[in-house]
C-alpha cells in the first residue's frame, strides 16, 4: 500500500524538468510584465485618465459641441498638470512622514490631507470642463449621453 503512493512521488526526470520549465516560464513572464508597465508610485495622473474621458465623450457629441469640449480641455491642461505635480510631491510629503523613525500621527493625516484636497482640485478641473460644455449643449446632445451611459452599466 505505501509502495505506490513512493512510486508516485518519485517523477520521471522529464516530468520533474517540464516542471520546472514552467516555473521558470512563469517567472519569465511575470518580470517581463512588471518591467513593461512600471509602477506608478502614486496612482495615475488625472490629466490622461481627463483627456481619454473628454475624448470619448467629444465623440459622441455633436461636431460644435464635441470641439467647444476639446477646447476648454485643451485649455485647462496646463493646470492639470500643475495639480497633478503638486499631487506628487504632496505624496512624497506622506511617505516622507511615514518613513520617519517615530510617526507623528497628526502630521501624517495632514499630508494625507493635503494629497486628498489636491486630487479634489483635479476632479474639480474636469467637472468645471464638463458642467461648462453640457450646460450649453443641446438637450438631443445631452439625452444621447445618458442614454450611452445607462447602457454602458
Amino acid at each position: 500500500m505505501i509502495r505506490p503512493l513512493i512510486h508516485r512521488l518519485r517523477r520521471p526526470r522529464a516530468e520533474r524538468l517540464a516542471l520546472v520549465l514552467s516555473v521558470a516560464a512563469n517567472l519569465a513572464v511575470a518580470a517581463y510584465l512588471l518591467l513593461a508597465e512600471p509602477a506608478r508610485p502614486f496612482g495615475r495622473d488625472m490629466a490622461p485618465r481627463a483627456a481619454r474621458l473628454v475624448e470619448m465623450i467629444s465623440n459622441r457629441l455633436p461636431p460644435a459641441e464635441g470641439a467647444r469640449l476639446t477646447a476648454l480641455y485643451a485649455a485647462r491642461q496646463p493646470a492639470m498638470a500643475a495639480e497633478d505635480m503638486a499631487f506628487r510631491q504632496a505624496m512624497i510629503a506622506v511617505m516622507t512622514e511615514i518613513e520617519k523613525p517615530e510617526v507623528d500621527r497628526a502630521a501624517l493625516h495632514a499630508a494625507f490631507n493635503e494629497a486628498r484636497s489636491i486630487r479634489s482640485r483635479s476632479a474639480d478641473l474636469v467637472i468645471d470642463i464638463f458642467v461648462e460644455t453640457l450646460a450649453d449643449a443641446s438637450l438631443e446632445a445631452r439625452r444621447q449621453i445618458v442614454a450611452e451611459i445607462r447602457k454602458a452599466r
